[in-house]
C-alpha cells in the first residue's frame, strides 16, 4: 500500500459508488472518471495500490483507539489542513458498523454535547426578512455557497430591500456581503438549488408570494455565471410557499411540486407539478391535487418502500397534513395517509432514525412529533417536551457524525432553534442545543461551509443580523478516520498499515 500525502487548498468530497471500488489491479485507471474534475491548483490525488481498500478495510491506529469498519459505497476525500488523499466509505447517511454506533452512543452517555456553540461564528450584516435558504455550489470556485430568499411584509420599521441574494464561499467560509443579487425583486418564501435544464450548473428555484400572485421563476446558471435575471416564470394563480425540486418520475431530470395558498378572500390553492422533459421545465402546471388548501412544506421520501419517491406534506390550520404516494412515476392526487388533526402544522421532513428503510416522518406541530414507520404504516412514537412551538423550518442532519438522523427545527415567534440528537434510532425530547434568535425564526440549512468535512448550521431570520452561520465543532462527533489526527494537523500519533 502506498499512499502520497499532498496538501490541498480546499476540502472537497466526491462520491464513488460501491461499483467503482478500485481493485489493485485498476490502480488510477479507476479513477479517470474524477480527472475532470477542477481540482484546486497545486493539487493531484496521487494513489497507488488502493485495492487493499476493497479487499479488507484500511487499518489506521491513533491514540483514541482504533477508528471504525467502514461500510461502502466510497468516496473521495480531500482535505485542507490534512496534507492527506484517501478513500473512505460514506453513505447518506454514513454507514457504520454496530460496534462503531455502540461507541459513539456511549461518548454521548459519558457526556459529548452537540457539536455547535453558544454564539454563532459567523453573521450578515443586513436587514432582511428571509424566506428561505439552499446551499450549493453555484460558481466555478470550490465550497457551498448560500442562496437567499428574502420576502416582504407589513413591518415597522419597514424593510426597504427583499432581492434575493447569493453569498459565495471564500474556500474558508462565506463572503461578508453577498456579490449576487437578483435584478427583480419579488416576495420570495422559499429558496432551492438544482440542475433544472441539465447543463450540470445548478440553477435557483424562487418560490414567490404575495396578493398579486406574482409567478415563482427560476435564475438560470450557465459558465457565464448565475443569471440575476429570471430565465423561466410560473402561468398558474396562486401564492407559493414552498417548491420542491426532484426526479419524480426518474427520467433523470428535476421536476418541480410547489405548495401553495391563495389570498384573503380567496385563501385555498392546490398542489402543482410542473414536468421537466429533457431539461425543459413546463410553465403551467401538469398536474394539481384533488385539494384546495394552504400547504407549507415538502419532504421526500420512499414511504411504502416501493421505490418511489413518496411526497409528505405540512398543511395550515383545517386541514390535515399527510402522504402522497408516486404510484410509478404518477402522484396520486389525494393522500395514502394523514395525521387525523386539523392542526396548523409547517416542515415535514423523512429520515430513517435506526438507519433502516422505510423512512420514518417528523412533523412541525405543536409539539413536534415523530411517526415511525413500520412496513409503511406511520404510528406516532415520540413527542418533543417544551412550552412553545411554531415551527418555520424543519430538517434531519447527522451533525454529531455518528451515523444517524438529528432533528432540528427553527421557531417563528420566539428564534429558537433547537437540536435533538439521535441516538441509536431515538431522538432526545429535550433539546440537546438551543439557540435564541434575536430575530423571528425563519429558515435552516445544513452543509460543510468551512471544508472541515463537518455539518454546519445555517439560520434565516426576519431582522439584523438575518443570517447566523454556526461551525460544527466536532465536539461529541465520531470522524470515521481522522479525529484529532490528520485532520488537526496532528500526523505524529497515527499508524498506517494494510492488514
Amino acid at each position: 500500500m502506498l499512499l502520497f500525502l499532498c496538501r490541498s487548498t480546499a476540502s472537497r468530497r466526491y462520491g464513488l459508488p460501491t461499483s467503482a471500488r478500485p481493485t489493485s489491479s485498476q490502480g488510477l485507471d479507476s479513477l479517470a472518471p474524477f480527472r475532470q474534475l477542477r481540482w484546486p491548483v497545486g493539487l493531484f490525488l496521487l494513489a497507488l495500490g488502493v485495492g487493499a481498500l476493497g479487499a479488507s478495510p484500511l487499518s489506521a491506529q491513533s491514540s483514541h483507539g482504533a477508528p471504525p469498519e467502514l461500510v461502502g459505497p466510497w468516496e473521495i476525500v480531500i482535505s485542507d489542513d490534512a496534507l492527506v488523499s484517501a478513500f473512505v466509505s460514506q453513505a447518506p447517511p454514513l454507514t457504520l458498523s454496530a460496534e462503531s454506533q455502540r461507541a459513539a452512543r456511549q461518548r454521548v452517555r459519558e457526556g459529548a454535547s452537540a457539536p455547535f456553540g453558544t454564539a454563532p461564528d459567523w453573521s450578515n450584516t443586513l436587514r432582511r426578512q428571509v424566506g428561505g435558504l439552499a446551499l450549493g455550489q453555484l460558481d466555478d470556485q470550490p465550497g457551498l455557497d448560500l442562496a437567499v430568499g428574502c420576502y416582504i411584509s407589513n413591518s415597522f420599521p419597514p424593510y426597504e430591500d427583499w432581492e434575493n441574494l447569493v453569498y459565495f464561499n471564500t474556500g474558508s467560509g462565506l463572503e461578508a456581503n453577498p456579490s449576487w443579487v437578483s435584478a427583480d425583486e419579488v416576495s420570495t418564501g422559499d429558496i432551492q438549488v438544482g440542475d433544472v435544464d441539465g447543463d450540470d450548473l445548478l440553477d435557483i428555484f424562487a418560490a414567490n408570494g404575495g396578493g398579486s400572485f406574482p409567478p415563482s421563476v427560476i435564475y438560470f446558471n450557465s459558465l457565464g455565471g448565475l443569471s440575476t435575471s429570471p430565465g423561466w416564470s410560473s402561468q398558474d394563480s396562486v401564492w407559493n410557499n414552498y417548491g420542491l425540486l426532484f426526479d419524480f418520475d426518474r427520467d433523470e431530470d428535476l421536476d418541480l411540486l410547489t405548495a401553495n395558498q391563495g389570498r384573503t378572500n380567496d385563501p385555498f390553492r392546490p398542489m402543482h407539478f410542473f414536468e421537466n422533459d429533457d431539461g425543459v421545465l413546463e410553465t403551467a402546471p401538469s398536474w394539481s391535487s384533488a385539494e384546495s388548501s394552504i400547504q407549507n412544506f415538502f419532504s421526500t421520501g420512499d414511504y411504502d418502500d416501493d421505490g418511489w419517491v413518496d411526497v409528505a406534506v405540512s398543511k395550515w390550520a383545517n386541514f390535515e397534513s399527510g402522504v402522497y404516494r408516486n404510484v410509478a412515476g404518477t402522484l396520486a392526487t389525494t393522500p395514502a395517509w394523514t395525521t387525523g388533526d386539523t392542526d396548523t402544522d409547517k416542515g415535514v421532513a423523512f429520515a430513517a432514525l435506526d438507519g433502516t428503510a422505510p423512512p420514518d416522518l417528523a412533523l412541525g406541530h405543536d409539539p413536534t412529533l415523530l411517526y415511525t414507520n413500520t412496513a409503511g404504516t406511520l404510528a406516532q412514537t415520540w413527542s418533543a417536551t417544551g412550552t412553545f412551538f411554531g415551527h418555520s423550518d424543519l430538517r434531519f442532519a447527522d451533525v454529531d457524525d455518528d451515523g444517524d438522523q438529528d432533528l432540528a427545527e427553527i421557531h417563528f415567534s420566539n428564534g429558537v432553534i433547537n437540536l435533538y440528537l439521535n441516538d441509536g434510532g431515538t431522538l432526545s425530547s429535550a433539546p440537546s442545543w438551543s439557540y435564541n434568535g434575536a430575530g423571528a425564526g425563519t429558515a435552516l440549512a445544513f452543509g460543510d461551509l468551512n471544508g472541515d468535512g463537518r455539518t454546519d448550521l445555517v439560520a434565516g431570520f426576519s431582522g439584523d443580523p438575518s443570517i447566523l452561520v454556526f461551525y460544527n465543532t466536532g465536539v461529541g462527533s465520531l470522524d470515521p478516520i481522522f479525529e484529532d489526527g490528520f485532520e488537526g494537523g496532528n500526523t505524529t500519533s497515527w499508524t498506517l498499515t494494510e492488514p
